[in-house]
């Protein structure tokens, strides 16, 4: 009997049905071998989320338009303001060490130790980029804000806290209201929002049949939604993104947790220069006068200005700057997974040299840079420069109409303001994970959040196996290599 259109495989329901416990802790990696499911899988659409939000019938909601206007962030006054905001993170930190101390001076702010979360991370940094380790050392700071802006970075959230702040508009986060009654102590709604998941996926699971396979719309109201909201979890499981633009409720960031490669192969430097297919523009994501307005997906540019005029008519990138990147970068070069969206693109490259030729501020203040590859290989090669003092992404996540602002609002990120070191260091085989060290630096109730979903995690035992497909380079980007210990636990 041929499947409806609105059936989908949930692959390994039926180790899910036995192992149902394990449906609070989200797997570090999302295995890759049933198309139907990513296919017809529900997505939330953040678009109605935002209407829905707005929605004047809302009786739960404060429409305040002059709140809103107040929230606005002026990019360019945020130099003074992330000096400041450093400064009462750190005396915020000494206040939590020291209660007896009712002042902080500025020199001793200087000169007092800096919160440590991880050694081990520590010396993977010392070894990749000294003088980037030494500002971390020194002067690593993390809080959470309100807003997201550029130069800060967006957490991916638990569902358990998804569901606890987004219970004005989630039936699922309505029901888990009511149960609380009134607790709002973390461990509290933690472990209850876990066993709601936990009895509603259970539920789910004893609908499959002998395949593992589930018919949609024998799926109730509350199932449906579960269902889509732990799917969407799982696509960004315990992801920390860049922002990288955020202005006119249009907003880009990159992933900075998931390495694609350490070792640069043809390939690989084919997709970070030229992008996945053959180029029309000498335009790329690193240049100074770059517009990403045109929607349109087939029109695919090249990495800075590294092609000559033969090989643009052509369509392919210049072999001789093929050569000349494979060669200043042979021994080393991250390269990530930014995102699901524009990995046709050549790669946007991070950095933090102010002085680098071809690079701009992404936003003042901020001391992060983007572009300037040209530069970069030629100080590579003339060992000015380190590899790993570049981070290279493939893709991103773009939101449009305000969907990142209304992400947050729902409880799927956490808006987090960081030292440029947290932003710039590298993510590669990290014995804590990137996530946990960003939760433990704020501290808080995001650090004890960390350490639930670790203790959470010790218990899981299986995989939830979903597919997304990505028609790049020899297969794509499923193929390349992959050193991530952030994927995995």
């Amino acid at each position: 009997m041929m499947q409806s259109s609105s059936q989908f495989v949930i692959g390994c329901l039926a180790l899910l049905i036995l192992q149902v416990e394990s449906f609070s802790s989200r797997p570090a990696l999302l295995s890759t071998t049933s198309a139907t499911t990513s296919a017809t899988a529900p997505r939330l659409q953040f678009t109605s989320l935002r209407n829905a939000m707005y929605d004047d019938d809302d009786e739960d909601f404060d429409d305040d338009d002059d709140d809103e206007d107040d929230e606005f962030i002026d990019t360019d006054s945020l130099g003074d303001w992330r000096a400041f905001r450093r400064n009462l993170a750190f005396d915020e930190q000494d206040l939590d060490e020291s209660e007896e101390s009712s002042e902080t001076t500025a020199s001793s702010l200087k000169t007092k130790p800096i919160k440590s979360v991880s050694k081990a991370n520590e010396e993977i940094l010392i070894s990749q980029n000294e003088k980037l380790a030494a500002e971390y050392l020194t002067g690593v700071w993390a809080h959470p804000v309100a807003t997201p802006e550029v130069g800060g970075l967006v957490a991916r959230m638990p569902l358990e806290r998804e569901l606890f702040e987004n219970y004005k508009h989630s039936i699922l986060g309505k029901r888990l209201f009511q149960l609380l009654d009134g607790e709002t102590a973390l461990q509290t709604w933690y472990h209850r929002a876990k066993k709601l998941v936990e009895d509603e996926m259970k539920k789910i699971a004893g609908k499959a049949d002998d395949q593992g396979q589930i018919d949609a719309t024998t799926l109730d109201e509350v199932s449906s939604e579960m269902l889509t909201l732990f799917l969407d979890n799982q696509d960004n499981w315990q992801e920390v993104c860049l922002v990288v633009e955020h202005a006119n409720s249009i907003a880009k960031t990159v992933v900075l947790n998931r390495p694609m490669g350490f070792k640069l192969t043809d390939n690989i430097a084919r997709l970070v220069l030229n992008g996945a297919f053959s180029t029309r523009s000498n335009k790329s994501p690193n240049d100074d006068d770059y517009d990403d307005d045109d929607d349109d997906d087939d029109q695919n540019t090249n990495g800075d200005r590294l092609m000559s005029g033969d090989s643009r008519k052509e369509g392919f990138m210049d072999r001789k700057a093929l050569v000349r990147f494979m060669t200043a970068f042979a021994s080393e070069c991250a390269v990530y997974v930014g995102g699901p969206d524009d990995q046709n693109m050549p790669a946007l490259m991070i950095h933090g040299i102010p002085d680098l030729p071809g690079a701009r501020e992404i936003s003042p203040g901020s001391n992060i840079y983007q572009g300037g590859i040209d530069a970069a290989v030629k100080g590579v090669l003339e060992g000015e420069y380190s590899p790993l003092e570049f981070r290279f992404f493939v893709g991103c996540h773009k939101y449009k109409e305000s969907a990142l602002d209304v992400a947050v609002h729902l409880g799927k990120y956490q808006p987090i303001a960081c030292a440029r070191s947290l932003a710039l260091k590298q993510c590669i085989s990290l014995p804590k994970p990137l996530w946990h060290e960003v939760m433990e630096l704020c501290g808080g109730e995001l650090g004890d959040l960390s350490a639930l979903e670790l203790s959470s995690a010790d218990d899981m035992q299986f995989q939830v196996v979903d597919e997304t497909e990505y028609d790049g380079p020899e297969g794509g980007l499923e193929n390349m290599e992959d050193e991530d210990d952030d994927f995995y636990l």
